[in-house]
Parts: structure tokens; C-alpha cells; sequence
């Protein structure tokens, strides 16, 4: 799935191992998350540093079909039957201004369709999609 003109996204569901479509990515929205730690000392200067806490993923999506809502509902459904839910894997890849390709993974992803959009007869449903992840791993 394309995103913008030089981004590339898929979700590999960590359960079934296959890739769901998240329909047309109109947008998304990457943030790092971080723990702050300070260490202010007796008579000396204070030191200050960070921990990563992961990944925060916020997606707006123009739904195409209906696999990303019968992912969801089948995730839900598992879960209510006390399945184990296994975390999956968002792969990027990015064509640089320089024509190189960079790659990554974050992995121990999982997704969660918290706005189903407006329904409407002159234009098409937008989704809004959240995600998270533990840790981001260059990929060749």
C-alpha cells in the first residue's frame, strides 16, 4: 500500500501471518514515545535522559472494501472467546530524495479501528486507525 509519494506500509497479522488491507492510507501519523528520567543530585548539576517506550501510529484511511472492518470484528471475536492475541508486524519502506531505499519494521504491532467513520451518500468513509508498536528494526 502506497502512502504519499515515497512511503510504503503493510501489516502482517502476527495470528494468521498474512497481510491485511488497510484500505487507501490518506495519512498517517508516526510518534516515538519516550519515558523522561531526571537525576537531580545533592550540589551538582541535574542529568536528564530518556527511555523509548515504542510507537504510536494514527492512520486516516478512505475504507476501499471491508477486509480492515472483518479483521477487526474477528479480532474482537477471538478475543472474546479467550484466544491468545499475537501482535504483528508494520513494515515501511521509503524511497529516499537520493533514490536509496530504507526499510524498517516495528515489530510487536497491533491495530485497533477506533473510528468507523460517517456514513454519508456523497462521499466515501473515512477510518481513522491506531496502532502500536515496541520497537523500530532497520530491515534489509
Amino acid at each position: 500500500m502506497n502512502t504519499g509519494q515515497d512511503y510504503s506500509i503493510m501489516f502482517y497479522d502476527g495470528a494468521s501471518g498474512t497481510i491485511v488491507d488497510l484500505g487507501d492510507i490518506q495519512n498517517v501519523r508516526k510518534q516515538a514515545l519516550k519515558h523522561d528520567i531526571k537525576s537531580a543530585p545533592y550540589n551538582k548539576l541535574p542529568r536528564y535522559g530518556y527511555v523509548p517506550d515504542g510507537y504510536r501510529f494514527q492512520f486516516t484511511i478512505t475504507r476501499t472494501g471491508p477486509a480492515l472492518e472483518d479483521f477487526m470484528v474477528q479480532a474482537e471475536a477471538n478475543f472474546n472467546q479467550g484466544k491468545v492475541q499475537k501482535p504483528g508486524f508494520l513494515n515501511e519502506t521509503i524511497t529516499n530524495p537520493d533514490g536509496s531505499v530504507s526499510r524498517y519494521q516495528y515489530t510487536q504491532f497491533v491495530i485497533f479501528l477506533d473510528d468507523h467513520g460517517d456514513i454519508s451518500r456523497d462521499k466515501p468513509v473515512t477510518l481513522k486507525l491506531e496502532g502500536m508498536a515496541s520497537s523500530r528494526v532497520a530491515i534489509a
